[in-house]
This record gives structure tokens, sequence and C-alpha cells, in this order.
């Protein structure tokens, strides 16, 4: 993968990797993939047109911005025209770094949450970048590599820290903790009430968290997971409709059904290919 990414990347590589995006392959990721590594992309210049898709959610870069790309997400980019850096990180290497820094950003309470640079960070950055892309090249020396990375990411969690949006999300660590147990309880358990319980936590109180941060009540949340593994398993083609309802214990394939037609105005059949 070190000579270039492919429809197919390797399962395993060196702790971290980077890729200048005007070098990218035409079309490399010009469909939706899943990788089971970290990834941050840095988008220096774009041609104001959308960039990059996560999990079926589209996203526009304005000037300079990157984003966190967490494991096991659906990612498309578009790398035509583009500018920019995208950074492979082993997940140990992620975690070790996190740890250290103990970043509610890089832990995922703002899941792919843009992080915008002004002139000032923007040119910290690059000169961050630049010595991990001439590390890579040369020696490739895997302890300096982690010290650069973190030092990327530090910086990368600072920028958004002291960005006044974040200044009004004061409850966030139980935003974290919320969106944990939805990724793990949210096939069993579809309703607020189970989720209140385990926060201990009124559900008025955490439906404002909620809606502070993503303008959604828990309810909204715990469908759009569901939304997102039936767009999963569809567009990996392993299952029917009929697998994936049992799956997800809907008790008839037309329930399932009539969910997504529901909250996304599609039925499975009608989901895009992409």
């Amino acid at each position: 993968m070190k000579e270039q990414i492919s429809h197919h990347p390797k399962p395993e590589f060196s702790c971290i990797e980077i890729f200048l995006l005007e070098e990218l392959s035409a079309g490399a990721f010009d469909y939706y993939q899943r990788f089971d590594f970290h990834l941050l992309l840095w988008s220096t210049e774009t041609d104001g047109n959308i960039t990059f898709s996560i999990d079926f959610n589209d996203f526009e870069t304005v000037g300079s911005q990157a984003v966190v790309i967490y494991p096991y997400q659906n990612v498309k980019i578009d790398v035509t025209t583009k500018m920019g850096y995208l950074i492979l990180i082993h997940n140990d290497v992620f975690f070790w770094i996190n740890q250290k820094i103990g970043s509610g950003y890089l832990n995922g309470f703002f899941i792919n949450q843009l992080v915008s640079m002004n002139s000032e960070s923007a040119l910290i950055m690059k000169s961050l970048v630049d010595l991990l892309l001439e590390e890579y090249h040369n020696n490739n020396r895997a302890l300096l590599m982690e010290s650069y990375m973190f030092s990327i990411l530090f910086h990368v969690s600072a920028i958004f820290n002291e960005s006044p949006a974040v200044r009004e999300y004061l409850d966030y660590p139980v935003f974290g903790k919320l969106m944990s147990l939805i990724e793990n309880h949210f096939i069993v358990e579809k309703g607020a009430a189970f989720y209140v319980k385990n926060l201990s936590i009124s559900a008025k109180k955490l439906n404002q968290i909620c809606e502070s941060i993503t303008n959604k009540k828990i309810k909204y949340l715990i469908q759009d997971r569901i939304i997102l593994e039936i767009r999963k398993e569809l567009y990996l083609g392993k299952k029917t409709v009929k697998e994936i309802a049992y799956d997800l214990g809907f008790t008839e394939p037309s329930y399932l059904t009539r969910f997504t037609k529901k909250h996304t105005g599609l039925t499975p059949k009608e989901f895009p290919k992409q």
C-alpha cells in the first residue's frame, strides 16, 4: 500500500502512511470503502464541490479543513482537482496518542466534525505534515513518525477545542458515552429509556445535550444508527432484506421496509448502490 492506495488496501501496513490527494489514482475512492484503521484527511484546496462522503453523508470543505475518519466508516473521497493529504494511522498508534492527549474530538464525541484552520494554524499544520512526509519517504523511522503524528493530532485537537462552538458543549463526555452505548446496543435497545437509565440522567436533560450538539433528540440518533446499519448491509450485498431485518430485530421484513420509508422516504430496494 506504500506505492498507492488500491481498491483493496492491505490489512497490514507500517504504523503511519501519508499520501498527497493530488497524487492518488483517479477513481481510487469513487465508491464507498471501509478501512480497519484511522484516517486523517486534510484538504488544503478544493474546487468548491463535494469533497468526500462519510457514512452516506456528504461534506464540502472550504479553505483549510481536517477531519478524522474512524475505522469501519463508509468512506468515499473525490480527489479530482483536490489538494491536501490523506494520512493512514494504525489503531494502536492512534489510541496511544489519544491516551496522552485525552481529546474529546479524537475520542469521537464530535465524530467527523470538520476542523477549520486559519492561515496561522494551516501554516503550522503544513510544517508538521511536511516533516512527516519527508520522514515517510526517506528513513520511515517509526518512533519519529509517531512523534510527528502526535504533534499533528495534538494540533488538530487544540484547534477544535479552541473553536467557539465547543465551549457550548460542556456535556460532551455524556454525549460520548451515549454514542458508545448506542453503538453497542442499538440492535436490541431501540428506545430512549435504556440509555437514560444507563447514564443516570433525566430524559429531558439527555435530549437537551443531544440537541445542543446534533440538533436531534436521542430517538433520532438511534434511528440514524439503525438506518446506517441497513444501508451498510445493503451496500455490502451479502444479506437479503429479510436477513437484515431479522438481524436488526425486526419481527417481519415489512417492518424494516416501513421503517426506512418513514425515516428516509426510500424502501431498502430504492437505496442507491454507491
